[in-house]
């Protein structure tokens, strides 16, 4: 059985007024006799060359396996779900079971958990995950922040320069640092931004694409600089938004 965090569900693109806040954030060690996943992808161009890179650690923040994987040219995306899935072959050929998984891609959590849809390269990936999870049994995928991340974040980095795919049975000497930090529980500051809902007017869209999956119309795009997919809006044969309003958008931040 697998579980997926339902903040992660709840996510939207928010703009206008509002203050912000701070609050403190570090990776979390999984309960005594459970493991954790953490997995990223890295994209440079967006698309372009990309890797994958995650790694499996104990309740008490040691090391138990990892990998990081060149996966040629793609977008972020791609890169993201790729990293979840190589995650969990690791976890199924270990035979780990009660395992977390986390990632910091909002909208890869989004596409597993079934709530939007992509096109179908990513979605076979995603099918690879759902297959795994069910596979190893009694796991969860949660979206954290990329400050509870920063040891994936430089395994996927490592990716991009990496010969294939590489696996670590003993931590890289890259890594090793971070990963101390977060054993002894390091935690860095994160601005928070509080705002209020906003509608977006189809002028406002910018580096739109078009695709159509299940019957479901989709839309992705940016807006001020933050990346979103719009699930709502986009209609075949006559492409015209007249509004979309929160919570249509799932941003990528």
């Amino acid at each position: 059985m697998f579980h997926f965090n339902p903040m992660a569900g709840n996510a939207c693109f928010r703009g206008g007024g509002g203050g912000n806040s701070w609050i403190r954030v570090g990776w979390k060690p999984p309960s005594t006799g459970m493991f954790k996943l953490n997995t990223d992808g890295a994209s440079k161009g967006n698309p372009g060359k990309a890797g994958a890179g995650g790694l499996i650690r104990n309740h008490e923040g040691r090391w138990v396996a990892g990998f990081c994987h060149n996966i040629g040219t793609t977008n972020s995306l791609e890169a993201e779900v790729t990293a979840i899935r190589d995650g969990l072959e690791l976890v199924n050929r270990l035979r780990l079971t009660n395992v977390d998984v986390e990632t910091d891609s909002k909208l890869a959590v989004q596409l597993i958990a079934g709530s939007i849809f992509s096109g179908e390269q990513v979605n076979s990936l995603v099918n690879d995950c759902r297959r795994l999870m069910e596979e190893i049994g009694s796991t969860t995928l949660t979206h954290v922040y990329r400050e509870a991340n920063a040891c994936a974040d430089i395994l996927a980095n490592l990716g991009v320069v990496a010969d294939g795919l590489e696996v670590y049975a003993n931590t890289p000497s890259c890594v090793a640092h971070q990963l101390h930090n977060d054993a002894i529980g390091v935690e860095y500051s994160r601005q928070m931004k509080q705002h209020a809902d906003i509608r977006v007017f189809e002028g406002e869209i910018s580096n739109v694409s078009v695709g159509w999956r299940c019957n479901t119309d989709w839309l992705q795009g940016s807006y001020s600089g933050g990346e979103m997919v719009c699930l709502q809006g986009a209609h075949s044969g006559n492409f015209k938004i007249d509004y979309v309003r929160c919570p249509s958008f799932i941003a990528a931040v």
